[in-house]
């Protein structure tokens, strides 16, 4: 079971407590340190070997550098969770000049699971969980604004990116069906976590702090 960006909060939570089942873990941080650090301490609950993977997931690159590394890594992969995700209040933009919490929250968990497909697919009864938000529901997806160049309130980036979850997730759900693989969204509820804190400017009132993380 992949867990991506599972150094902390309800992603460590969710790597731990499915360590705790039995489970064959596997998890992806930016930070070695701390991806290493979080490694060991699943592996403490599970009493077997953790797979860590260290990986920007922001950037394109790195996000398929982590699926050969998978790949090679694990003849079956069971569960993908896609958990990784960030808010920022001010705009940001990625190596591959996209605004980043569209990059981290959509574009990552996209190509991420496209890349990983076959080899779910490969596994029997395996499945995609996607981690989004109730800040979906004040969300729209602009095409003609993507990247927030006009618009770059960090509200707006969050909702739609969330937004995006779900349709990725009811589309993946839909060309899945009659296959081994299945996709679910899921809202994680209120959660005190450090989301949000790698922006100074994170807002008192984003959306995160009503749908599940603050």
């Amino acid at each position: 079971m992949l867990v991506t960006g599972a150094t902390g909060g309800i992603r460590k939570a969710t790597a731990l407590g499915l360590a705790a089942m039995g489970a064959h873990v596997a998890i992806t941080g930016r930070d070695r340190a701390r991806t290493d650090g979080a490694s060991q301490e699943i592996a403490a609950v599970s009493g077997g070997v953790v797979h860590a993977f260290v990986a920007d997931l922001s950037t394109q690159s790195q996000v398929r550098r982590l699926a050969a590394e998978a790949l090679v890594a694990f003849p079956r992969i069971d569960v993908l969770v896609n958990n990784v995700g960030g808010y920022w209040n001010t705009r940001h933009v990625t190596a591959d000049g996209l605004e980043r919490t569209f990059a981290l929250n959509h574009v990552a968990p996209f190509l991420l699971t496209d890349l990983l497909l076959d080899r779910l697919n490969e596994g029997g009864s395996s499945r995609v969980v996607t981690v989004s938000s109730n800040a979906h529901s004040g969300g729209t997806i602009d095409f003609d604004d993507l990247q927030g160049e006009r618009s770059n309130l960090g509200s707006r980036a969050y909702s739609q990116s969330k937004l995006a979850n779900l349709l990725l997730t009811y589309e993946l759900a839909r060309r899945l069906r009659g296959t081994s693989v299945t996709a679910n969204a899921l809202h994680p509820g209120f959660v005190r976590t450090g989301f949000g804190a790698s922006d100074r400017a994170h807002c008192s009132g984003c959306p995160c702090r009503s749908s599940g993380r603050s």
